[in-house]
């Protein structure tokens, strides 16, 4: 049973037509299936419809790339990526790996997806000048974190 409703599909299909402007991949960490078996400390309540929600949305368009990786039987990716948890996505353009999802994007954090993943296809960033030009001036990598909850 597909998680988007056909309505749902058809609005995202024509949002990224109309504004995906390059190729952006997202790799999904989760956790492999193993046909019922059950690891205890591997549980993982929301990977699997995580990784039915990126197959559907990649399937809206040629420009998105979806890469799924086993998070307990790549550590070492894992770690390369900063992964620690799962589920996990990231949105990467031309192997930039900047943003990272952790849960289910689901409800109001859809979107939220949606549109980092098409301000990722740009070539230049949707920020006001003024503001580029202040986070260029930085002199050291800043992390952000951001935490939504469903209230």
């Amino acid at each position: 049973m597909p998680i988007l409703r056909e309505q749902d599909r058809d609005a995202v299909k024509s949002k990224l037509d109309l504004e995906l402007k390059g190729e952006v991949k997202l790799t999904l960490y989760t956790k492999n299936e193993l046909g019922g078996l059950y690891i205890p400390g591997r549980e993982c309540q929301t990977c699997s419809s995580a990784q039915q929600l990126l197959h559907e949305v990649c399937e809206l368009s040629p420009k998105l790339d979806l890469d799924v990786v086993d998070f307990y039987a790549d550590q070492q990716q894992a770690a390369e990526d900063g992964i620690s948890r799962i589920p996990a996505i990231i949105v990467s353009r031309n192997g930039e790996k900047n943003v990272r999802f952790y849960g289910l994007p689901s409800g109001m954090e859809f979107p939220v997806l949606l549109e980092t993943i098409i301000t990722s296809s740009a070539k230049r960033s949707p920020l006001a000048l003024e503001t580029r030009r202040a986070l260029k001036g930085l002199k050291q990598d800043v992390h952000l974190q951001v935490f939504v909850t469903p209230s």
